[in-house]
């Protein structure tokens, strides 16, 4: 087992993982924590600059990462980057896919026309089910793998416009029923819900942040969550929805407390 510079055995060793809508934020933190725990990552986002940021920053620090431009809620440029993955590093055990957006809070039903909701639902729905359909098979002819979906706590699908909650809930159902079906192929599908997060993601390697619940949400949270989801050590845990929030969905504080 390779080890960390800290001494530590690292989580995602021997592992591929192909990381999806990956921006600056939480999507670039869980690519950067993969690589640095082991995996060859390949990260695909419509925003090219962003995701050759997060290659060259991965390959500074040692690690191995192809950074794959496409638009995943199109089936073909799916099915292309997850062929790409493949051809590159020989397998794929692990899916982030992080793609959607559009919270918009002050984005009233009726400010929503038709564009823009099958925009939302495409982006975030259709990103998710193109790729699923694309890693399944590879997979199942490697004896299982992992599927990390990213959606939103209840709080902040509540908070966000119609069509937002709408796609954020159906990425839930959505893992929750593939997490069954996938479940002879020995693939876990979870879901993460995100709360609101504010915090910047550092310069250098990644690290827990600060471990208090009041603060605001840093990128760390949601990779660390991510991490643990797509590593062995949740080997026995599927269809499941890790709400990472700081407590707000509990009641514990207001949504908005630490982003005014």
């Amino acid at each position: 087992m390779a080890l960390q510079a800290g001494g530590d055995e690292v989580r995602l060793e021997n592992k591929v993982a192909l990381m999806c809508g990956v921006g600056p934020g939480m999507g670039r933190a869980s690519a950067l924590l993969f690589a640095q725990e082991g995996a060859k990552v390949a990260i695909t986002a419509r925003r090219e600059e962003y995701i050759n940021e997060t290659a060259s920053r991965i390959q500074q620090q040692g690690g191995y990462a192809a950074p794959l431009p496409a638009d995943v809620s199109v089936k073909v440029e799916a099915e292309a980057v997850v062929e790409a993955t493949v051809a590159r590093y020989g397998r794929l055990d692990i899916l982030y896919c992080g793609a959607g957006g559009f919270f918009e809070p002050g984005r009233d039903f009726s400010d929503i026309e038709q564009a823009y909701w099958r925009e939302v639902i495409g982006n975030t729905l259709e990103s998710l089910y193109n790729l699923a359909q694309a890693v399944r098979p590879i997979m199942a002819s490697q004896d299982g793998g992992a599927i990390v979906a990213i959606t939103a706590s209840f709080s902040v699908r509540q908070e966000g416009n119609p069509a937002y909650g709408a796609a954020k809930g159906g990425i839930i159902g959505l893992s929750q029923n593939l997490a069954r079906e996938f479940y002879s192929d020995n693939i876990r599908v979870n879901a993460i819900g995100a709360g609101l997060f504010r915090g910047k993601l550092l310069d250098g390697p990644l690290n827990p942040a600060q471990p208090t619940l009041s603060r605001t949400g840093h990128p760390e949270d949601i990779a660390y969550a991510a991490l643990y989801l797509a590593s062995d050590e949740a080997s026995w845990v599927t269809g499941q929805v890790l709400n990472v929030d700081g407590g707000v969905d509990t009641g514990s504080r207001p949504l908005w407390e630490f982003e005014k």
